[in-house]
């Protein structure tokens, strides 16, 4: 049996993948709730990070958490689901590429405001979080087994047919 042969079994095994919606789903809950009890320290996380042009901090700052709020969402309920892991994924992966920048171009520490008002978290350790979050993000996506014990799982399947690459 080949590596992919493998990996695609892997990835549809439907403990799996439960597993991943739930652990990705979880930390993301986790990161918009603290940052939804405290939406200027979120604007202020972004700011500290120096990588967006001003007129997008405080926006940025103020959607994120609900952004990752949906997400997480439809992870956790399977509503969506492709949707929101690419865009858990997507948003792993600027996460990562932002952090590499400030410690490795910019020689900077900084207070990352990952899990806004719950901890303080430091880029430099939760740069950790970014890939493993981006490959689970990916075996979701590509997934048979995503709608497993999961709201997406009751579409009539034509529904889920036109609707593949969302839900």
């Amino acid at each position: 049996m080949s590596i992919r042969s493998r990996l695609q079994n892997f990835i549809d095994n439907h403990a799996a993948v439960m597993t991943f919606r739930m652990i990705v789903g979880l930390i993301f809950l986790l990161s918009a709730i603290g940052k939804l009890m405290d939406l200027n320290g979120s604007v202020g996380a972004v700011y500290n990070f120096q990588v967006l042009p001003d007129a997008l901090i405080e926006p940025f700052g103020y959607a994120l958490p609900f952004i990752e709020l949906l997400c997480a969402l439809g992870l956790l309920f399977g509503v969506l689901t492709r949707l929101s892991a690419f865009g858990i994924g997507l948003m792993s992966l600027v996460f990562f590429i932002v952090k590499m920048i400030v410690m490795f171009g910019q020689h900077r520490s900084v207070l990352c405001g990952c899990f806004g008002a719950l901890m303080d978290t430091f880029a430099s350790v939760t740069i950790y979080m970014d890939i493993p979050m981006l490959l689970l993000c990916m075996g979701i996506f590509f997934s048979a087994s995503r709608h497993w014990f999961a709201i997406g799982g009751l579409l009539p399947e034509r529904w889920r047919e036109k609707l593949k690459w969302v839900w």
